[in-house]
């Protein structure tokens, strides 16, 4: 484990961004919004709920962003994670489209954004490879082409010859090419939200935990520390980090963990003839591992999916290093710099959703897609929160819950251990997990 040996446990994003001075800020006992969540969403909606008239405060129970927004894999897409046939059956043709067609949206959103605001997140049209770890995948891969074929997305399909194109490892057996799908720097982008939101008027309250929140009707109660709070509205924007300040949410959104990390600064040509095309890479195991060049092209980014511990990270490092070493060979040498775990917010849906619940707004569980979904629904809710429309294709779908789940986390290790069972399984039909 040497590699690991004077890791940082800082996630690379929070040590490159740069964020703008913060003015101290308290949170008074009444207040207009209350933004639970300094991360994409909690961002979003409060920029453009200021830009609205509304005075929002945001607060967070860590620092500014300290959540999975500094915590991702800067990866951009279209993707939704439901089967368009499934989502046909369930819904009829035209509905099951505009759900799906929702990602799409989304990414274009986030493109018109970047460009018209002056963002200075290294926003990249790199394309994604995904690639199969077993021969048996490419036909979950073919399907997968299939599907975002009939909704408008480009893709081609990638021979194990020409593998080497898009990524330097040995472990894949062909796989398909998303083009038009792009990487950021997520740390930059909180950076440059919060100048945005701060121009706006928007304050932050970091350091401040939600907690207790209660819909009096016609107003909203909570905790922000140990200070009393009367909110006219709140916005739950929590996503893999939900807690149980709101108890109807905590019911709603599941929490799943992975561990990503980042090599020491290497020659960029070192990290070129890795990522050719600079693209963004990921396998069809469940158990997923997802990569990439960094932003300034002098590192190598991995995110993988194991049992994990917050409190005992280094657990999990042995399998982290057998997994940096079956996709890169060529890392033997390499000592891994920053490792950090984040928390993804899933719905039973597979779906995100945004909405209102009496006095509290959502917009949330984005199943590990939410870096652009979090820059349209932010704005969506926004939208319907000032009263001005944010219709949109996911409205109307129940944020479901399960019987006996209030948040439960034990069931991740023994989710895991199926999941690799599957992995290295034979596929059955068109599946790519």
């Amino acid at each position: 484990m040497d590699a690991f040996q004077g890791h940082s446990d800082t996630p690379l994003w929070r040590a490159e961004m740069a964020l703008p001075q913060v003015p101290a800020s308290t949170v008074e006992p009444r207040e207009d919004v209350l933004v639970v969540g300094s991360g994409f969403t909690g961002l979003y909606t409060a920029l453009h709920l200021a830009r609205g008239g509304r005075q929002v405060v945001v607060c967070d129970a860590g620092e500014i962003g300290w959540g999975c927004s500094t915590r991702n894999g800067g990866q951009v897409s279209s993707e939704m994670k439901p089967d368009l046939d499934d989502f046909i059956a369930k819904y009829g043709e035209d509905r099951a489209r505009a759900i799906l067609s929702t990602g799409i949206e989304a990414h274009r959103h986030l493109r018109r954004f970047v460009a018209e605001e002056g963002i200075a997140c290294n926003y990249s049209v790199c394309g994604h490879f995904i690639g199969a770890h077993r021969p048996d995948r490419m036909e979950g891969l073919r399907h997968f082409l299939r599907q975002n074929a009939r909704l408008g997305v480009e893709g081609e399909e990638i021979p194990k010859a020409r593998v080497s194109d898009f990524v330097a490892s040995p472990q894949f057996h062909g796989g398909v090419h998303l083009p038009d799908w792009a990487s950021l720097h997520p740390g930059r982008l909180v950076a440059e939200l919060v100048r945005l939101c701060l121009a706006a008027g928007v304050r932050f309250a970091p350091k401040t935990r939600v907690s207790q929140i209660e819909d009096q009707g016609d107003h909203i109660t909570c905790l922000a520390g140990i200070r009393t709070v009367r909110a006219a509205h709140l916005v739950m924007a929590t996503d893999g980090y939900t807690d149980g300040a709101s108890k109807w949410m905590r019911r709603r959104v599941v929490s799943l963990a992975s561990v990503v990390t980042a090599t020491e600064a290497m020659d960029p040509a070192a990290v070129r003839a890795l990522y050719p095309r600079a693209s963004m890479v990921y396998d069809t195991r469940m158990n997923v591992t997802y990569h990439r060049p960094s932003p300034d092209g002098d590192r190598v980014v991995i995110g993988t999916v194991v049992p994990v511990k917050v409190d005992d990270v280094a657990a999990c490092l042995p399998r982290v290093r057998r997994n940096i070493l079956r996709l890169f060979p060529q890392l033997e040498g390499v000592k891994i710099a920053h490792v950090w775990t984040g928390f993804v917010g899933a719905t039973f849906s597979h779906l995100p959703h945004v909405g209102l619940h009496g006095r509290m707004g959502y917009a949330i569980g984005y199943n590990g897609t939410g870096v652009a979904m979090s820059s349209y629904l932010g704005m969506k809710l926004a939208q319907k929160m000032l009263g001005k429309g944010g219709e949109t294709a996911l409205d109307g779908l129940e944020l479901e819950t399960r019987p006996f789940f209030h948040g439960q986390t034990w069931y991740r290790r023994p989710v895991l251990a199926w999941h690799d069972l599957k992995d290295n399984m034979a596929s059955r039909g068109a599946t790519i997990g």
